[in-house]
């Protein structure tokens, strides 16, 4: 071991003292480019003008990028930096243009870079309401050649009235065949009224469209109503059996005899039953309360109709009358007069 030990100590002496500075130096210099290399990065900055640098620097500040560049960021641009894997980077200044905003009869001038309509819109303070709109819309991207627009939109009811005709109604009587022209307005008739609401649609102080939203009958026609002749037509509203040429299809027994009318204002006959077209006045121990019966005149020219027996009287009890027809007014009862009947009972 001596012997080596010894020969290595002289070898090492052997070598020349510039080989060993050279060596050094070299060492030196590669570490030093190591670090230069892994602190360096290439950087390219651009601008959406078309402007391009290609930078090697160590500096990652936007601010200093960019300075190294010669390409500045003005008021309203966006600066974008983006560092890749490795040493490469980049940086991009987006530029600003002017955009130009009409509202409310009014020009507003920003600038913003690749902004949309409601960035813009925002810049300038304007707000929109429930309905407005702007052309283009909202999301579009903007830029120094087309103008935005924001549209104010509003809806306005109006109430117009329109009338509602009436008809007029005819109901057919026999009653009238002494008289055939006589006719009797039971009920006059009036208009109605439909209130109609319409609703516009305003942009920009113009109406652009309506349309109806809702129509409400306010008052409600009434019909005329007309009381006429018609052969054959009965007075009474109560249906029964077909009636074949003037007498009822089924029929237990038929009576003839006289025939009177009357009126009341009492609401009731002597059965307790109520009173009204179609009930009748009889002897009860020949035609009892409550007997359907069918009654038309000896000559067929009156028809009473289907009626129900519920009130008596005394010259029915006395038998000088068959039966007395009930009528709503006291004229109609006069009109009607005394007259020889033909009364079928039905059941």
């Amino acid at each position: 071991m001596t012997k080596f030990t010894e020969r290595m100590r002289h070898t090492r002496f052997a070598v020349p003292a510039k080989l060993w500075a050279c060596l050094i130096t070299l060492c030196c210099l590669s570490i030093t480019l190591f670090v230069l290399f892994n602190a360096l990065h290439v950087v390219k900055v651009t601008d959406s003008k078309g402007a391009s640098r290609t930078l090697m620097t160590c500096a990652k500040d936007p601010e200093t990028l960019m300075n190294l560049s010669g390409i500045v960021a003005d008021e309203g641009d966006n600066v974008h930096y983006t560092a890749y894997n490795g040493n490469l980077a980049s940086l991009n200044i987006q530029r600003a243009v002017t955009i130009t905003v009409m509202a409310d009869d009014q020009t507003y001038v920003t600038k913003l870079a690749n902004a949309t309509v409601e960035e813009a819109l925002q810049a300038c303070g304007i707000e929109l309401g429930e309905h407005d709109y702007t052309e283009p819309s909202l999301h579009t991207l903007v830029d120094s050649q087309t103008p935005v627009t924001v549209h104010r939109v509003e809806y306005r009811d109006t109430v117009t009235y329109e009338s509602i005709p009436y008809e007029t109604e005819y109901v057919y009587t026999s009653l009238y065949y002494r008289n055939k022209r006589h006719t009797e307005v039971l009920q006059q008739g009036h208009e109605g009224t439909n209130e109609i609401t319409s609703r516009e649609r305003v942009v920009d102080g113009v109406v652009e469209s309506s349309q109806v939203v809702s129509v409400e009958q306010t008052v409600a026609p009434q019909n005329t109503i007309i009381k006429a002749y018609q052969a054959g037509a009965p007075v009474s509203p109560l249906e029964g059996p077909e009636v074949i040429n003037g007498v009822p299809s089924t029929y237990k027994a038929v009576y003839t005899g006289r025939a009177t009318g009357y009126s009341a204002s009492r609401g009731r006959g002597a059965s307790g039953l109520g009173l009204s077209y179609g009930t009748v006045a009889v002897n009860p121990n020949l035609i009892p309360y409550g007997t359907k019966l069918y009654i038309t005149s000896a000559d067929g020219r009156m028809v009473y109709g289907y009626a129900i027996a519920t009130d008596t009287g005394t010259s029915l009890m006395s038998g000088t009358c068959l039966v007395d027809l009930f009528y709503e007014t006291y004229d109609e009862a006069l009109m009607n007069g005394v007259q020889q009947v033909n009364v079928y009972v039905i059941d």
